[in-house]
């Protein structure tokens, strides 16, 4: 896992950051959507070192293939009976 800086905001506009944890760039964008305001699109995305200081701001995004498990054929077959 990751740390990344996400800078949320305005073009602009203004602007704020936030942390997630993450596997990846992507990823840390889905994390810190949820916490994006009215408006607001992400600016950036940083990875930073993660020192033990830094407090995460939300939890860690799904990924795609846990979204997916429970509607792919594998699942269907092992969810039988």
């Amino acid at each position: 896992m990751r740390l990344y800086r996400v800078g949320l905001g305005q073009d602009g506009g203004s602007a704020r950051q936030v942390h997630v944890m993450s596997e990846t760039d992507v990823q840390a964008g889905d994390a810190a959507a949820p916490l994006m305001a009215a408006g607001e699109s992400i600016l950036s995305i940083k990875q930073i070192e993660d020192d033990g200081s830094v407090v995460v701001d939300a939890p860690l995004a799904k990924s795609q293939a846990a979204e997916l498990a429970p509607v792919t054929p594998g699942a269907a077959a092992v969810q039988t009976g």
